[in-house]
This record gives C-alpha cells, structure tokens and sequence, in this order.
C-alpha cells in the first residue's frame, strides 16, 4: 500500500501527516456556547460531549474496518 498525499506540506507551517497512517476527524465543537448559538440559528452540528449514537457507531465500524483490511491497531498511546 501506498500512502496518500492529498495535503500539501509547506515549510514552517504546520506538519502534514506523511507517515503512512490514516487520520479522521470530527468536526463540531465542545463549547457549549457555541453549541447554543448554533443551536438558535438552526445549524445541524455536532456537540462533542454530547455525540450522536449513530456517529460513535459509524466511527467504531470504520475503525474495525481499517483493522480487519489494513491491519491498523486497535489501540492507541493517547492518554
């Protein structure tokens, strides 16, 4: 397997991930103010500490798919 290199790395910014791994991320916020205003204005989010079932699912099921196809462990050193 190859790894793919859809960022850019540019000099002095911030390091892209080239080291053969798989990032995901999940973009809402964890500031219930925030959370508040959004709610108000009607934008659909995600609220971290409160997130849907259907997101830590999909996340999970993605995660043992990246296992079971790519042999990426399911473990992490983040403490």
């Amino acid at each position: 397997d190859t790894s793919a290199r859809a960022l850019v790395n540019r000099a002095g910014g911030v390091e892209t991930n080239t080291l053969n791994v798989c990032q995901v991320e999940v973009v809402g916020t964890c500031d219930p103010g925030t959370h508040a205003t959004w709610t108000r204005a009607g934008y659909a989010h995600l609220y971290m500490p409160d997130l849907p079932d259907w997101a830590i699912r999909d996340l999970g099921e993605f995660a043992e798919w990246a296992h079971a196809k790519h042999g990426v462990p399911l473990s992490s050193d983040v403490t």
